[in-house]
């Protein structure tokens, strides 16, 4: 994974400094769907600002749009993945905690799909992530987002008043030379259960 950054550019007030980043996803993963497997791989970029609040106690806020397009394999179904977002918590030394609104469109397959359908739709999530920090290298990072679907076809399967749940586990190893993520995801969807084991890896 390779990250292209700018200098940081100061602000006026409490906020600052504000530091650009663009990342490129490139993922293969495997993931279970109602006990069947399959794999995907997943393409495109992120990029976003990041701040931290200078006065008084630490918090930080992320702002990203991310891009991707998926590709099943072999099932050669499509699909990608749309998303802008904004997230701000606390950050002391030790722990890390961040919610924010994170607006997506997204799809995957169709119909006759071997693998899953996921129709088209926008939607909502409220993202929700707590991450536990030992050492600059080494972060645990736990996720349980809600989302809501706009298109009824995407209203069924959730948990609860959400129309989609994620829940996820991570294990995030960075160095000035490479990084390496692994981990686990399980999303309540319209089509059912998914479950993936995340592992990515870039310098």
């Amino acid at each position: 994974m390779f990250v292209a950054g700018w200098a940081s550019v100061a602000l006026a007030g409490p906020w600052g400094p504000v530091e650009p980043y663009a990342v490129p996803v490139v993922n293969v993963s495997f993931v279970s769907v109602e006990g069947n497997t399959f794999a995907q791989a997943e393409g495109g970029v992120m990029g976003g600002v990041t701040a931290r609040y200078l006065k008084g106690p630490r918090w930080r806020s992320d702002s990203r749009l991310r891009v991707v397009g998926i590709a099943g394999l072999p099932s050669f179904s499509l699909g990608g993945d749309l998303r802008l977002g904004s997230f701000v918590g606390p950050d002391p030394k030790w722990v890390r905690w961040q919610v924010g609104p994170d607006l997506w469109v997204n799809g995957y397959g169709g119909p006759e799909s071997p693998d899953y359908n996921l129709p088209w739709s926008p939607g909502l999530d409220l993202k929700n992530v707590l991450t536990l920090k030992f050492g600059r290298p080494l972060n645990l990072v736990f996720e349980a987002t809600p989302g809501w679907a706009l298109v009824q076809a995407r209203q069924q399967g959730g948990v609860g008043p959400f129309h989609e749940l994620a829940l996820s586990a991570l294990l995030v190893l960075r160095t000035p030379g490479y990084s390496l993520i692994v981990g686990y995801t399980r999303r309540y969807q319209t089509f059912g259960v998914f479950e993936g084991l995340i592992f990515q890896a870039g310098i």
